[in-house]
C-alpha cells in the first residue's frame, strides 16, 4: 500500500482538539488506520508548476519535479526550499479514500472522539457553469462516457493545500480510480475557463494543446495529442488507456480553450496555482458509481479542508445513461451529495459482534461513524450513509462500522463451546501424493492458465474442438472463451515461453479441468488431472512409459497398455493406460508438426492421467452453469 503523510499541525487544526502524539496514533489506529508513526520531511517547491516535493531529512532534493519534468539541475531556479513539516505516516486504507486528506481524516476521527457526531452536511450552491456532452464520448472508438462535475469559489490556497489538493487527486486516482483506467480527476483554475463547456473528442494528431509543465502558452508550446502520449511523462506512463482508440476525450470551454485531455493531462493555460479562488472539478470515467463517488469525496474533503469554500453544482447536458446506452432525457445536475439509506438489524449486529447491544447503544455508535441513525423498532435501525463513504455496501458494512466505534480492544474474547478437526478431502490427499512422486522423479511442478480459447487448446495441437468444453457466454477477450478440458496445452505453452532455458527440462502440473457432463445434476463437472512433459535432446517414448509405470507403482495399480493414435501424439508413439477396465490416460512422443507450432526444436514427450481414477475410486466436484 502506498504511505502518505498528513501534516500533523493541519489535522489538529481541523480536529478543533490537540491530541498528545501518543494519543492521536492510538485512535488513528483504533479507526483503522495502519500508522508508521511521526515524521520530519524536508520540502522543496517546484517554481514552474507549484507542485511540493516532501522526502526525509537525509534524502537529497529532486533533481527532477514529478508533475511538470522540469530538470532542476540545469535550471536550479525552479527549484524552492520550504520549511520542514512534521508529518504522522500511515499507509493508504484503499476501502477510506475519504480518510486520505488532513480535512477528511479530521472528520472520520471528531465523529470517532465525539467531538461532532452523525452526518456532515454540505450546501452545494445553484448551477454556476455547464458542461455539454458530444455523443461521440460514448463511441466505442473513442468511449470515456461519464462526466461529473463541480465548482469550488471563495477557496483560499496556500503551497500547503495546492500540495493537499494534487496528493489527494493521485491518491483517489490510485483507490478509487485504479491508476486513471476507472475514473481520473482534473482541477482547473474557474477564472481561466468560460462557463460553457464541452466534453468531446478530437482527432490525436490535428489536435493541438499545451500540457501542463510547458515553458510557455504560446502556439510554438501546443503540442498534437499523439505526441504527448509519445513524449509527456504523464503521457508515456497513461498511454495505455487511450492509444488503442481512434479520437481521445477533449474538454474544452466556450472560447476553445482546452481544460484536459481526460485521463492523461491538464492544460498549462487552466492549471491551479496558490492564487486561484474558483476551482472547477471534473471526474471523468467508465462507470457512474465510480465517477460519482470520485467527485462526492473530493468536494466534501475540499469543504473540510478549505472552511471559506462554497460548493456550486454544474450542469451536465447529454451525460451518459448509467446502463451505459444512449443520452439522458433531461439534463443532470452534480455532485448528488444525497444520503444513502439502509436498515441494521441491531440483534443479528449483537450476535454478530458478540457484544450486547441494544438500538439506542446502536444508534450512537453509528452517528459516531459520521451516519445518521434511527430506530424504526426495538430490532432495527434505519441509517442514511455520506455520500462520501463508498465502502458502504451492505448491512455488514455498517455492522463493522459498528464495531469500530464500540472499539475492537474493547471486545472480549471468549473461548468457543466447541470445535470440530480438519481433514483434506480425500482428492486432496490423493492428489498431494501425486504431487510427491512426480517430484521425486525430478519433475518441476508449473500452473497454467484455467480458461482458454480452441485455437490455443485444440487447433494448436492438431484437434477439433472439444464438444464437452464448457463455454463462457460473455467472455472478457477471445483469449478466454471457455474452460480448458485438458493440461498438455498448458505444459507445451510453458515450454514455448521456456526455449531459451537448458536442456533437459521436465515439468508437471496437477489441476482441474470442466467437461460438461448431462448426467449430472448440474449439467457439468471438474475432473483432476495430471501431465507432464520432457523436453531434451534425446527422449523418446520408453522415456514417457517409465514415468507412468512409476506413479503407478507408487499407488500399487497394475497398468494395462494399449496401442492409441490421437493428437497431438506420433502415431506410432502413443498409448493408452488403463487400470482394469478404467481408462486413466494417454502418452506418448508429440508430432514434430506440433513441435513445430509451439517453436520447439527437441524431442518431446508427454503424458496425462486422470487423478481421480489413478487409484481406482472415481471422485467428480461438481458445479453449477448458468442458464
Amino acid at each position: 500500500m502506498p504511505v502518505i503523510g498528513i501534516g500533523v499541525d493541519a489535522l489538529r487544526e481541523r480536529l478543533g482538539r490537540d491530541l498528545a502524539g501518543e494519543s492521536l496514533l492510538r485512535s488513528l489506529e483504533e479507526i483503522g488506520c495502519d500508522v508508521e508513526g511521526f515524521a520530519r520531511l524536508s520540502r522543496t517547491r517546484c517554481v514552474r508548476c507549484d507542485w511540493i516535493e516532501e522526502r526525509t531529512e537525509t534524502e537529497d532534493p529532486p533533481a527532477r519535479c514529478d508533475r511538470c519534468d522540469v530538470d532542476h539541475r540545469e535550471a536550479p531556479e525552479t527549484l524552492e526550499e520550504l520549511e520542514p513539516i512534521e508529518v504522522v505516516r500511515m499507509e493508504l486504507l484503499a476501502v477510506r479514500p475519504d480518510m486520505f486528506d488532513p480535512g477528511g481524516l479530521a472528520r472520520a476521527l471528531r465523529g470517532y472522539l465525539e467531538i461532532e457526531t452523525g452526518l456532515s452536511s454540505y450546501a452545494i450552491g445553484p448551477v454556476a457553469a455547464t458542461v455539454r456532452c458530444d455523443e461521440s464520448i460514448r463511441d466505442p472508438e473513442s468511449l470515456r462516457p461519464f462526466i461529473s462535475c463541480a465548482i469550488l469559489e471563495n477557496v483560499r490556497l496556500d503551497g500547503d493545500s495546492v500540495k493537499v489538493l494534487m496528493k489527494l487527486q493521485e491518491n483517489l486516482h490510485w483507490a478509487l480510480g485504479r491508476n486513471r483506467k476507472h475514473a481520473s480527476i482534473g482541477v482547473y483554475d474557474f477564472d481561466t475557463v468560460s462557463s460553457e463547456i464541452t466534453y468531446t473528442t478530437e482527432d490525436p494528431d490535428r489536435y493541438r494543446f499545451v500540457p501542463l509543465g510547458a515553458a510557455g502558452t504560446g502556439e510554438e508550446h501546443r503540442v498534437a495529442l499523439r505526441t504527448i502520449l509519445e513524449e509527456h511523462p504523464k503521457g508515456r506512463a497513461y498511454r495505455h488507456l487511450l492509444e488503442r482508440y481512434r479520437r481521445y476525450p477533449i474538454l474544452r470551454d466556450g472560447d476553445g480553450r482546452v481544460l484536459s485531455m481526460p485521463p492523461i493531462i491538464n492544460s498549462e493555460e487552466t492549471k491551479v496555482h496558490p492564487r486561484s479562488t474558483r476551482l472547477f472539478i471534473d471526474v471523468t470515467g467508465m462507470g457512474e458509481r465510480v465517477v460519482t463517488r470520485t467527485l462526492n469525496i473530493l468536494i466534501t474533503s475540499l469543504l473540510d479542508l478549505l472552511p471559506d469554500a462554497r460548493a456550486h453544482a454544474v450542469r451536465i447536458e447529454g451525460a451518459s445513461d448509467p446502463a451505459g446506452a444512449g443520452a439522458r432525457d433531461a439534463a443532470l445536475e452534480t455532485p448528488d451529495l444525497t444520503p444513502q439509506t439502509m436498515r441494521l438489524d441491531v440483534a443479528r449486529t449483537a450476535r454478530l459482534i458478540g457484544i450486547p447491544l441494544d438500538s439506542e447503544a446502536a444508534v450512537g455508535l453509528l452517528e459516531r461513524m459520521r451516519h445518521e441513525a434511527k430506530p424504526v423498532d426495538d430490532d432495527r435501525i434505519e441509517v442514511s450513509v455520506a455520500a462520501y463513504r463508498n465502502d458502504i455496501l451492505h448491512e455488514r458494512d455498517l455492522m463493522e462500522d459498528v464495531a469500530i466505534a464500540y472499539g475492537y480492544h474493547r471486545i472480549e474474547g471468549h473461548l468457543l463451546p466447541s470445535r470440530t478437526v480438519g481433514q483434506p478431502l480425500p482428492l486432496e490427499t490423493l492428489t498431494g501424493s501425486v504431487r510427491e512422486c512426480m517430484a521425486g522423479l525430478g519433475f518441476q511442478e508449473v500452473m497454467t492458465l484455467v480458461l482458454t480459447n480452441d485455437e490455443a487448446h485444440d487447433s494448436s495441437l492438431g484437434r477439433e474442438a472439444d464438444p464437452r468444453a464448457v463455454r463462457i457466454e460473455n467472455p472478457i477477450s477471445r483469449e478466454q472463451t471457455r474452460i480448458r478440458t485438458r493440461l498438455l496445452p498448458g505444459l507445451l505453452e510453458i515450454f514455448r515461453k521456456n526455449l531459451h532455458e537448458p536442456l533437459p527440462q521436465r515439468i508437471f502440473e496437477v489441476g482441474d479441468v470442466s467437461l460438461l457432463d448431462e448426467e449430472a445434476e448440474t449439467r457439468a463437472s471438474e475432473h483432476r488431472l495430471v501431465a507432464f512433459g520432457i523436453v531434451a535432446p534425446k527422449t523418446g517414448f520408453t522415456d514417457a512409459r517409465a514415468v507412468v509405470e512409476a506413479v503407478g507403482r507408487e499407488f500399487g495399480e497394475q497398468l494395462v497398455w494399449e496401442p492409441a493414435a490421437e493428437p497431438p501424439f506420433l502415431e506410432g508413439r502413443c498409448a493408452r493406460v488403463r487400470v482394469g477396465p478404467v481408462d486413466v490416460g494417454v502418452l506418448g512422443e508429440i508430432d514434430p508438426d506440433v513441435l513445430g507450432r509451439f517453436g520447439l526444436e527437441n524431442p518431446t514427450v508427454m503424458g496425462e492421467l486422470s487423478v481421480d481414477r489413478l487409484a481406482g475410486r472415481p471422485v467428480r466436484k461438481r458445479f453449477v452453469l448458468q442458464e
